[in-house]
């Protein structure tokens, strides 16, 4: 009995970090065309098609195909498939986890137009604690204090400078030196935002790396 009452109490401590994709079952091509960061949903002689760009340069085009529950996917030739969907509750488009396809990869925010952030007025920071794996970096604890920490160039570590009730920054002087961030209630992620309350990017927290992340 106390094996099971410690187990049951260990599974409700593991936190749910994967954020699902939320569909009405249709593809919603029409809603998601246009340019994102890494990608661009278009239509030519009454077909779809997916542009995807790698680095400054290098773009790879592929017919899009549609697949159940409002998915659609593009395989390309010089990358892996990737499969979209239009996010119901984001309203955006979203890339997905190759190994499970109802987990968002990426969240995709049209180019060239702003998207207002919604602040989460009642933030703590267990909401965002953990590991960032697009981005390669964890948010910790030590000692009362939260971090930032990266594994890449020889490891790193930031201090996070204050913690309130919307969100939280790091940096410190001039405006331009600091970044702000929050837990943005549309998104259900961790969000960086300007000054302005523009979305700068997106991130998305997992208990482990699907495949598509490099």
């Amino acid at each position: 009995m106390k094996k099971i009452l410690f187990l049951i109490m260990a599974l409700a401590a593991i936190p749910v970090f994967a954020v699902k994709v939320t569909t009405d079952g249709k593809h919603n091509l029409e809603k998601v065309a246009g340019k994102y960061e890494n990608v661009e949903i278009f239509q030519k002689n009454g077909k779809w098609y997916a542009t995807r760009t790698f680095g400054d340069y290098e773009t790879d085009t592929a017919p899009i195909l549609l697949g159940k529950n409002g998915k659609f996917s593009a395989d390309y030739q010089n990358t892996d498939k990737e499969t979209y969907a239009y996010d119901t509750k984001m309203k955006t488009l979203v890339i997905l986890a190759k190994n499970d396809t109802d987990q968002i990869l990426t969240i995709q925010l049209p180019e060239g137009k702003k998207t207002k952030v919604t602040v989460d007025t009642n933030f703590n920071m267990n909401k965002v604690k953990g590991y960032w794996c697009d981005q390669l970096f964890e948010i910790v604890q030590k000692n009362g204090k939260w971090y930032f920490q990266g594994e890449d160039d020889g490891g790193w570590e930031t201090p996070i400078t204050t913690v309130t009730k919307n969100g939280f920054t790091t940096g410190s002087g001039d405006a331009e030196h600091i970044r702000r961030y929050t837990f943005d209630t549309r998104f259900q992620t961790l969000v960086e935002y300007d000054k302005d309350g523009n979305i700068v990017d997106t991130f998305i927290l997992k208990d482990y790396c699907p495949t598509g992340y490099n």
